[in-house]
């Protein structure tokens, strides 16, 4: 990929807003916080605009998020890329050996993996023309005990690339568990 810096433009610079959140770099998507570098001309307009999106976030979600600031690079770049890939790894391995069509992602944390080929799900399915992904997401949940959300909800109405697909999070450290409850319930032996 290629990076455009606003220095590089400095005709501009009294126009350019550069914000970003701790949402998904600090796993605490829901925070709601963030910061946005800007000209200081813009502060007014900016500020109030700032505190009708982040209405109330709470002081000790600050103070982690200071703390998340002052991690060391190596942390982001190795401690937590690696842990999230085991947890990848493993969710990987036990979807395709129960039937599902998955492509390890090269950087989510998530999974989207392809449900028919699993003969339960696919039988979810058959029992009757009117289901839809939501219902195989659903059993997914009461039937199976794995939370997972429909890959439809992911795309425009009446699209038909996430019909058929459950996503799957892999950012918890319950992970081991989702993965064994799949094993008992799913695969066939």
């Amino acid at each position: 990929p290629h990076y455009i810096l606003p220095k590089e433009f400095p005709d501009v610079a009294n126009r350019v807003l550069m914000c970003n959140s701790i949402g998904k770099s600090a796993s605490a998507t829901g925070w709601r916080l963030g910061w946005c570098l800007h000209p200081p001309a813009l502060t007014d307009t900016y500020r109030g605009i700032h505190d009708q999106m982040v209405v109330m976030s709470p002081h000790p979600m600050q103070v982690a998020a200071l703390t998340y600031l002052q991690l060391s690079s190596e942390y982001f770049q190795v401690e937590l890329r690696n842990r999230y890939k085991s947890r990848i790894d493993r969710l990987v391995d036990t979807l395709k050996r129960i039937g599902f069509e998955v492509a390890a992602p090269e950087g989510a944390y998530y999974v989207f993996a392809k449900y028919t080929p699993v003969p339960q799900l696919r039988q979810v399915m058959d029992e009757n023309e009117e289901r839809t992904t939501m219902d195989v997401a659903m059993y997914m949940l009461k039937e199976v005990g794995v939370a997972c959300v429909p890959g439809d909800n992911f795309y425009g109405k009446d699209v038909e690339e996430g019909s058929h697909y459950l996503r799957f999070a892999a950012c918890r450290s319950d992970v081991e568990a989702a993965c064994a409850k799949l094993d008992e319930k799913l695969l066939q032996t």
